[in-house]
């Protein structure tokens, strides 16, 4: 069957409407598929990556050798002042001092030290527990406001001993480097 268009006074068939019409909804869902695949695709989550196994290591490679007695046998020697406990460390030549702000260091709460130490980079300080535990000690910075006089750049640092007993501290400052040994109550 023909039909007229009263509009344009072309002739346009049923069938030949129908298959425009039907042209035209298959391109509108081709596209809205397409449109979907690319947003589906684009939000799909990029495969896992594989854990790094140098995620959970430390900074430091390796802690230096001891230097001087080990075990506490003896502790290092240690004095009190009027500004805390002095300690000075067994090192690999420069001199290295430790003040412990309270004399009677004891495990499970913060401990103020500062440091005496040359050097021409950050302290770095490392506890060595029982067992060989080694607990870093963050935060080290330089504090020259006690008017504490020994050699070296002075420093301070907060640290914790997580347990009680005989612990190594290792004090490193590029080459410098030296080890107390205290009893911690």
């Amino acid at each position: 069957m023909l039909l007229r268009s009263t509009r344009s006074g072309s002739g346009r068939s049923l069938k030949g409407m129908s298959t425009r019409r039907s042209a035209r909804r298959h391109r509108v869902v081709a596209t809205f598929a397409a449109s979907f695949v690319l947003v589906a695709c684009a939000s799909t989550p990029p495969p896992p990556q594989e854990a790094d196994p140098l995620d959970d290591a430390t900074t430091r490679s390796t802690l230096p050798s001891n230097v001087g007695p080990a075990d506490c046998s003896p502790p290092s020697s240690a004095r009190e002042i009027g500004l805390g406990l002095e300690v000075e460390l067994a090192s690999t030549g420069k001199p290295i001092w430790a003040l412990f702000e309270d004399p009677d260091v004891r495990s499970g709460g913060e401990v103020t030290v500062w440091w005496r130490i040359p050097g021409n980079t950050a302290l770095s300080v490392v506890l060595v527990g029982g067992g060989r535990r080694e607990v870093v000690v963050e935060g080290e910075r330089p504090d020259p406001t006690l008017g504490w006089t020994r050699p070296g750049d002075q420093w301070v640092t907060t640290m914790s001993f997580p347990e009680p007993g005989c612990w190594r501290i290792s004090a490193t400052r590029g080459t410098v480097h030296g080890d107390a040994w205290i009893r911690v109550a």
